[in-house]
């Protein structure tokens, strides 16, 4: 088996130095004019490891591992939101949707959500050498903003819940929960897109491809819902506003048809999203070995030297 250490990117390496500007995978220091088989001044990383592009099986194994922590913590959020949906409803049937049990039921849906932002926030780490940035970098930090907008969006809707506010003021609330969803929305199709470009790190064109099939598909499907659920706030209050009528009801009852058959479909590009995130959770886990077993080579000095 070639040893991968000895095999670094053509046209960087001139008479064993470094002749281009490459970073330490561990803390970003320009390697420039250094020798190969050397190491960084700055972290005492060995050279080696850095100069053999940007597959994620070079990068630092402990950000190879947060990667596959992050994908772990999502998928045990999602499942663990599952749950607390489940009973939740069970609780809200039990108490007949009184106000007290829904807030509560927020609450926990709220706590439910903790595992999944932890490891969103894991997952789009930094690589510390800097790898990728110009790729997804963007998409990184919008990945991090929606996720504290969408804090904020939970927040506010138990504050609707418990306020019980007035058709003019629910228009309002509904109108920055949209803002907010749409927000969420924009986060999504970051994620998706940030996935996509990380399985090319593997690489995995597969699983790449799948990313950027489900950016479109829920991206898409999850903008509507969020539509969607302005115009029923909207049609709400105007039926309130006018004491109903048959359109009002005819126009809930459309937006309620339209919201189920976007809500399956959302259902079913969110399940291909967790079997997708289960093969990243692999993947990362099969790189993350394998960044430790060449970092270790790396440390290990060659006899003779």
């Amino acid at each position: 088996m070639t040893n991968p250490l000895q095999v670094p990117v053509a046209g960087i390496i001139t008479q064993g130095n470094v002749q281009a500007d490459i970073t330490c995978r561990k803390c970003g220091y320009n390697l420039r004019g250094l020798p190969v088989d050397g190491r960084c001044p700055e972290c005492g990383t060995p050279v080696g490891v850095s100069v053999n592009g940007e597959l994620l099986r070079y990068s630092d194994p402990a950000y190879v591992e947060t990667l596959r922590k992050g994908v772990n913590f999502i998928l045990w959020g999602i499942l663990l939101l599952i749950v607390v949906s489940f009973l939740g409803g069970i609780m809200n049937a039990a108490a007949r949707g009184g106000g007290g049990s829904i807030l509560f039921v927020q609450l926990l849906i709220l706590g439910a959500y903790v595992p999944m932002l932890m490891g969103a926030w894991m997952l789009t780490s930094p690589d510390p050498g800097g790898i990728g940035e110009d790729q997804y970098g963007t998409a990184r930090k919008i990945i991090r903003i929606s996720l504290v907008v969408g804090v904020f969006g939970s927040v506010l809707q138990m504050v609707q819940v418990a306020a019980k506010p007035a058709p003019a003021l629910a228009l309002a609330i509904g109108a920055l929960a949209l803002v907010v969803g749409l927000i969420g929305v924009v986060g999504q199709f970051a994620q998706l897109n940030y996935l996509h470009k990380l399985a090319l790190r593997i690489p995995d064109m597969e699983l790449s491809q799948r990313a950027k099939t489900l950016m479109w598909g829920i991206g898409i499907s999850y903008g509507l819902l969020v539509f969607i659920g302005f115009v029923a706030i909207i049609a709400a209050a105007a039926a309130g506003a006018g004491g109903g009528g048959a359109p009002a009801g005819a126009a809930l009852a459309g937006v309620g048809i339209l919201s189920c058959i976007t809500f399956i479909t959302l259902i079913v590009f969110g399940v291909m999203y967790l079997f997708m995130l289960g093969k990243f959770a692999t993947r990362f886990r099969e790189e993350a070995e394998s960044a430790r077993l060449i970092w270790s080579r790396a440390q290990t000095p060659t006899p003779g030297m």
